[in-house]
């Protein structure tokens, strides 16, 4: 009988500990769950592995992000309607040389070929130049009917004959450009040509000519400031 109630005795004593520890647990778990305890966790993890931790890891944090990041998405929004056209356009394809007159909408109204940059390097003792069409997003920036070429000092060069003066009357070529030229900036033009079977063929000094119903619809089309894309 004493055995029996000594093993009872160490049965109780054993629950009397077992009690207090599982309690002990279900409070730290309770403790570890909550949010106030893993974000400072979060904190003392991130101050050990060297990690900076943001106001973004915290709710406010959170809420100013997402408010950042609606602005950041109007911001390019607002960029992108400014580069949609608002008005007719044209788009040059260098390596098909075709072009594509679209609406405002971006319906195509003309399509047809043209000729662009011969992708050719001229040498003339230290000057390099490189007779290709620019690529990128240009304006119109002035229209002109018949006309004339002021030849630049590249086109000297090419024939090897001596570069002029600049008020040189042997500069000045007319009816090479055709009946419209619509100017993109640095030189580079929309032009007609007197070379038609040219047409379709990288055969410009960088210059877009066209055909000469094509230019005209274009010509006609096409206002100052209208978008021209070349690729």
């Amino acid at each position: 009988m004493e055995i029996k109630e000594e093993n009872k005795r160490s049965y109780l004593n054993v629950i009397m500990w077992i009690i207090p520890v599982l309690l002990f647990c279900v409070f730290v778990l309770m403790i570890l769950f909550t949010p106030a305890f893993q974000e400072s966790a979060f904190k003392v993890k991130s101050w050990f592995t060297g990690f900076q931790v943001s106001e973004a890891t915290t709710t406010e944090g959170i809420e100013k992000l997402e408010v950042r990041s609606q602005r950041n998405i109007n911001l390019i929004e607002s960029k992108l309607d400014n580069l949609k056209p608002v008005k007719p356009y044209i788009v040059v394809n260098t390596t098909e040389n075709r072009y594509s007159l679209r609406n405002a909408d971006g319906d195509t109204v003309r399509t047809g070929g043209c000729s662009t940059g011969k992708n050719e390097v001229l040498i003339a003792g230290k000057k390099r130049i490189i007779f290709k069409t620019p690529k990128g997003m240009f304006a119109v920036l002035n229209k002109q009917e018949n006309r004339p070429w002021i030849k630049p000092d590249w086109a000297f060069l090419e024939d090897g004959l001596p570069i002029p003066s600049a008020r040189s009357a042997s500069r000045i070529e007319k009816n090479t450009l055709g009946d419209y030229a619509l100017s993109i900036g640095d030189g580079y033009m929309l032009h007609g040509t007197l070379y038609q079977r040219f047409l379709g063929l990288p055969v410009t000094h960088g210059c877009v000519r066209l055909g000469d119903k094509d230019l005209e619809i274009i010509y006609h089309t096409l206002s100052k400031g209208s978008k021209v894309f070349i690729y």
